[in-house]
Formats: C-alpha cells, structure tokens, sequence
C-alpha cells in the first residue's frame, strides 16, 4: 500500500509538471501575437488591442503610452508613460546637443511606472552648446580645455636613498607610476638603478599622459621600490610611504621642482601640463553704421565662420509658421538670444547706451534703428531663390539682409538677451486670393509709448518695425492697414 500511494504521488507530481510545461507553451505562443503592433506581446502589452500604442505625438522617440520594452522584470513589463506625449516642444532641441529640451532620451528613468524622473537639458536655449573649438568631440562646455589637446609630462628628474631600505647599505631602485589606475614602471633601461646610501642618482625619465577631454581632475601616485620589492618611504606624512596627488586640469597650472623627502629616500620630480597653442579661427568682419539721436555710430563684430556655417546648414523648417506640428515654437526657436555672437552685439550696443544715460525706452529705440539701417529690405525669393526662408540672427547679421521675419527675429534676440519682455506679433490677411503676412515685434516697457497690443492676461506690448527706418518704438505703419487690425498672433518669447 506504501508503495502504491508513493507511486500516485509521482504520478500526480509528473501531472502537474506536464500542465506546467503545457501552460508555459501555450504563453510561449502568446508570445508571438502582438495584435496593435507596438512591439509588445499582447500577453503582458496594457494596451493589446490598442493601436495607438505605437503612436509618438510629439516626436520625443517615445511612444505615448510605451516605452520601448525597457524596465523588463521577467514576464511583466513595467510601464514608463510618456510625461509629454502631447506636448510637441518635446521634440526639440534648440541647442543641438543631442538632448531634447525637456526630455534626455530616456536615461536615468528610475522605475516608478508612471512618472520617471526626468533629466532636464540644463542648457535648452543655448545654442552655443554645440561649439567644439578644437574639434575633438568633446563640446566648449564640457571640454575642460577648448583650444585643442591637454596632457601632463611627469618627470622623475633625480632620487638618493638616505637609510637603508633593509639590511643593505645599497639599492637597486625603480618606480612606479600610477595615473587614474593606469600603471607604468619607470626603470634604468629595464633595470635598476644601483646606488649607495647618499648617493644621489639622475633619471631623467618622462611619463606622457593624454587628459581625457572632459576630465576635471587626474589622480597620481608615484611610489619608488628596491629591487626586493620593499617600498621606499618618500614621503614625509606618516602612515604613507608613496606620493598621492590630485591635479585639477581646469586650473592647469605648471609645477616645478618638486621636492618629495621620506625617512628612507628623496625624490625630485617635474610636472608639466602640456597644451597647444589657441587655433587661429576665421571670421567674418561686419562693420555697421547709422543714426541716432543726431549722432553717427558705427560698431565692428567679428563672427566665427564655422558659427555662420552652423547655421546655415542646420537642418530645420525655414518655413515655420507652416509647420503641421508647432508653427509658434518652430518660430521662435529662431530668437537665439543665448547664442554669443548675438550676446557680443548685445553687450556693445547696450553699453554705448548705458554711456549715453540712454533709459529702457531710448535704448530700445536706439538699436531699434540700428537694425532698420543696417539690414537691407529684400525677399526671400531674391536672395534665396524660395518663397520664405526664416533666417537666423546670426544668418541675418553677417548677410545684412533680410525680409520682416529676419531683421525682427534678430531684434527679438537682442532684446531678449538685455532682459525686454518680447514677444513675436504675427499678421495675416488675405490680397488678392492668397493669405500673405507680416510679422513685427512687441516689447514690454513701462509708461505710454505709442501704438500697443494686449496679450491675453491685459500685458501691453509695444510695436516694433524693424524694416523701415521712419518708425520709433510704439508706432504701427498705417500701410498696409490690415496692421492696424492688430496681429493673428502674440507669441510669447
């Protein structure tokens, strides 16, 4: 009977095995039905049958309601919902730098279910984060050293052994270098240096070490053995027998003579930061002139040509009033105010106004009609040979040309760096069956100025032509007159 009951129970155990595999298969089929085609088996997919799982609405590379299987534990799928899948700013990235404004291609996400920490750019607007001076890869911003190459010669120039290491009134001594954890002896030809007590001994042998681009600090050790391997004591700090330093790149400075005295042996030692020398760069000289208040300026601004020619070829819609997705963000993405060429215009103008005791108003005015006089009136069909093309500041100021969208693009961008209130003011109207535009500019100022538009919270904003000269802050042409109608649109910079 014991046996009998023994083998019912194997049987009974072998069953259930069996219906585990089965169950197991049967959700091994499961497996290969993915009915919304959103990359997930329907099995653990929250949304099987739903096909807008797929969907990217604001363009960030992040379905709305998935993340690209990432976070899997075993047969669940945890589930990282898109924080900005309607939002479709969320796509951009104004300053070039790999990283979405708002979203940083799904590193460091944590694993909440629903609401991912998220990575900020810490840098959205700055369009200068692309710069790469020296052309190694590494960004100005993040490169600790811009003009080119960093490295360190670590010389170990001369040494003396002063008490006996052992029992041995000699020693047969090499080093050891140690940078970042990178070893490398420091040896007399693949030998030893043998020497007396109080001899002191020249080397003369030089470590060359590359400092990665973006490193901040190096860490080095430097440690001096007999041929025994006993350790030299080199070092006058107590419980130490070798030298252990951090060198901050940033600063690089150059260090020199460097004496090092231990109970056992001295060592004498250089370290050099070796850089190379600033690359001559190209720019392109733009001398501007004009009128105001009964006085003649003019200015010089020197722009790099590689900055000039990021701009040229950086790859977006030069029609953005038309773009399907984000026509008002698209357009002012193109008030790079952060970028330094316009921060260099910005910073002269607004100190010749600050000599002058120009106030907020004056200054407005003043570089309103520098930009008047000095972009010349043309249209894209004449200078580009297409419809519209949005030209950036930069574009705009080494051109000196332009239609009403670049010479207020550009005026926002200086204005907006000084600190104005800025917004873009948007016109349209149809003539003769078409919908053609106009766009100016609005800036916030304090007391009664002219001609004004209201936003939608009651903020005043006061016009500004930036194609003709005849026109001061506050003042609306009355040709065409569907301006005096006010703008389609008020978009806040």
């Amino acid at each position: 009977m014991k046996k009998l009951a023994l083998y019912s129970i194997i049987i009974i155990i072998i069953s259930i095995f069996a219906g585990c595999i089965n169950l197991y298969n049967n959700n091994s089929k499961q497996t290969k039905s993915d009915i919304d085609n959103d990359g997930v088996p329907d099995h653990v997919d929250a949304f099987p049958s739903d096909p807008a799982a797929s969907i990217d609405t604001d363009g960030d590379g992040f379905p709305d309601e998935w993340n690209k299987g990432q976070n899997q534990d075993n047969s669940t799928l945890n589930l990282i919902i898109d924080a900005f899948r309607y939002d479709p700013s969320a796509s951009i990235d104004k300053d070039n730098d790999g990283y979405p404004d708002k979203w940083n291609d799904g590193k460091d996400q944590g694993d909440s279910t629903t609401n991912p920490p998220l990575e900020i750019d810490e840098f959205p607007n700055d369009p200068n984060a692309h710069v790469d001076t020296d052309k190694d890869g590494y960004a100005d911003y993040y490169d600790i050293y811009d003009y080119g190459d960093l490295s360190i010669d670590i010389k170990i120039r001369d040494f003396k052994i002063i008490n006996k290491v052992d029992f041995l009134g000699w020693a047969q001594v090499y080093f050891k270098i140690i940078i970042e954890g990178s070893e490398e002896e420091i040896t007399n030809d693949g030998k030893k240096w043998w020497v007396l007590l109080n001899q002191k001994q020249s080397v003369n042998k030089v470590i060359h070490y590359d400092i990665p681009d973006n490193k901040i600090t190096t860490k080095i050790i430097i440690e001096m053995y007999d041929s025994d391997l006993f350790k030299v004591d080199i070092i006058s700090i107590s419980d130490k027998e070798n030298l252990s330093f951090v060198l901050d790149n940033v600063k690089a400075s150059d260090v020199f003579n460097i004496e090092s005295r231990g109970s056992q042996g001295v060592i004498w030692y250089d370290i050099t930061y070796v850089k190379e020398e600033k690359p001559v760069i190209e720019t392109f000289t733009r001398n501007y002139a004009w009128r105001f208040d009964r006085k003649y300026w003019r200015i010089s601004l020197e722009v790099p040509v590689d900055t000039y020619n990021y701009y040229i070829e950086y790859e977006t819609n030069r029609n953005p009033q038309n773009d399907p997705i984000s026509p008002n963000t698209k357009m002012v993405s193109f008030v790079t105010s952060n970028e330094e060429v316009i921060e260099n215009i910005a910073e002269e103008l607004s100190s010749i106004a600050h000599d002058q005791g120009y106030d907020e108003y004056t200054t407005a005015n003043f570089i309103l009609q520098f930009v008047q006089e000095n972009i010349d009136y043309e249209l894209d069909n004449e200078t580009k040979g297409c419809t519209e093309y949005w030209r950036y500041p930069v574009e705009t100021l080494v051109e000196k040309k332009g239609d009403c969208e670049d010479s207020s693009v550009l005026y926002a961008a200086i204005m907006n760096n000084l600190g104005y209130d800025v917004v873009i003011l948007f016109y349209t109207w149809i003539e003769n069956d078409e919908t053609v535009g106009h766009l100016a500019i609005g800036i916030k100022l304090e007391g009664d100025h002219g001609s004004f538009i209201e936003d939608k919270n009651g903020e005043k904003y006061y016009y500004c032509e930036t194609t003709t000269k005849a026109f001061n802050v506050g003042e609306i042409p009355e040709d065409p007159e569907e301006l005096l109608d006010g703008p389609s649109k008020i978009i806040h910079v």
